[in-house]
């Protein structure tokens, strides 16, 4: 399957209205597709006046956008507009500041049984290899605060441990950490978080997960009341690629049968991840050959395509600024 048959899955393009956020310039669904509504941090001109000089965003297919999503909430960004079909957003997610609280306010203007699909980058084969997975109490934090720009923990630590790193490689086994060449240092990161903390919006991953982190991240919130949705699909990282597709689904109520249902749609795709150890049968040596040949598969394919896929995806986007401060030190 593709992407876009991966974040459409169960979805009536022709029947249900429907949102996208951050589309820039590379929309998953058109306009002549179905009744959509593009959701950015700013509007078209602003969009395409910061990536005016960018080499990999094609300005003059940058979308209108619908709604300014920022210091105000989903719903009064659309004008109060609710009963959505459904929403997407690739890549998104990991950037937002506040996570819990943005995905309530996609619930609000979903209708019962809408679909939130989504793309989200694998850690363990991107540049956030060596940061920690995101914990429920971070999530917590910054959803109390009602975060509407990234911390400065989270862009120091973003800017601080961003490193190199070749997909097909960190597919065909565990990479060396203490060789990865780092995108910035120490004391740049610093004062990007100086920066931040003084009210300046530096685009970050806040968060970062693996499919399983995820999950567990999923079941917690939802025994904390948080998460207003069940697990309608999941996609999990395939070999050779950085990213993950869920598909989740606004409850139709919260009440115990539907919280019980929507946590059992976690826990079974959270069980299918793990991999029993081996215990004198063939289950441990049957993992490894098949890790083995995931690697193999990856390498192949992304030597082929990672250069172009890099170059026009959000990733590469995101770490322009990291680069630039690279080169600087270079230089110096």
């Amino acid at each position: 399957m593709s992407k876009r048959e991966y974040m459409l899955e169960g979805i009536d393009l022709r029947r249900e209205r429907g949102i996208e956020i951050g589309a820039l310039a590379a929309p998953i669904v058109t306009k002549a597709e179905s009744d959509i509504r593009y959701v950015d941090w700013a509007d078209q001109q602003a969009l395409k006046a910061k990536y005016a000089n960018d080499p990999n965003v094609d300005v003059n297919k940058i979308v209108p956008v619908d709604g300014i999503w920022g210091d105000r909430s989903l719903k009064d960004s659309l004008g109060g507009e609710t009963g959505f079909g459904y929403a997407l957003a690739s890549h998104v997610i990991e950037h937002v500041p506040d996570m819990i609280g943005w995905l309530e306010e996609i619930a609000e203007v979903l209708q019962p049984g809408g679909r939130l699909s989504l793309a989200i980058p694998d850690r363990r084969f991107t540049f956030d290899y060596l940061r920690q997975d995101t914990r429920v109490g971070d999530l917590i934090d910054a959803w109390m605060r009602r975060n509407r720009r990234p911390s400065p923990a989270s862009v120091y630590d973003f800017t601080a441990n961003s490193v190199v790193v070749d997909a097909a490689t960190a597919w065909s086994g565990p990479l060396e950490r203490n060789r990865l060449a780092h995108y910035s240092d120490l004391k740049s990161a610093l004062q990007l978080a100086r920066e931040s903390y003084d009210g300046i919006y530096h685009d970050t991953h806040c968060w970062v997960f693996t499919p399983e982190s995820l999950f567990r991240i999923m079941i917690d919130l939802l025994d904390l009341d948080l998460l207003p949705y069940r697990c309608a699909q999941f996609h999990t990282t395939e070999p050779g690629s950085i990213e993950m597709f869920l598909i989740l689904e606004r409850r139709t109520d919260n009440s115990a049968p539907s919280k019980a249902e929507a946590r059992d749609s976690f826990v079974r795709q959270l069980h299918a991840m793990e991999v029993p150890n081996s215990s004198g049968d063939a289950t441990g040596e049957v993992s490894r050959l098949r890790a083995e040949a995931a690697g193999l598969k990856a390498r192949i394919a992304m030597l082929e395509a990672e250069a172009a896929a890099l170059r026009s995806s959000t990733s590469w986007r995101i770490t322009q600024p990291l680069r630039s401060v690279r080169e600087r030190i270079s230089r110096h």
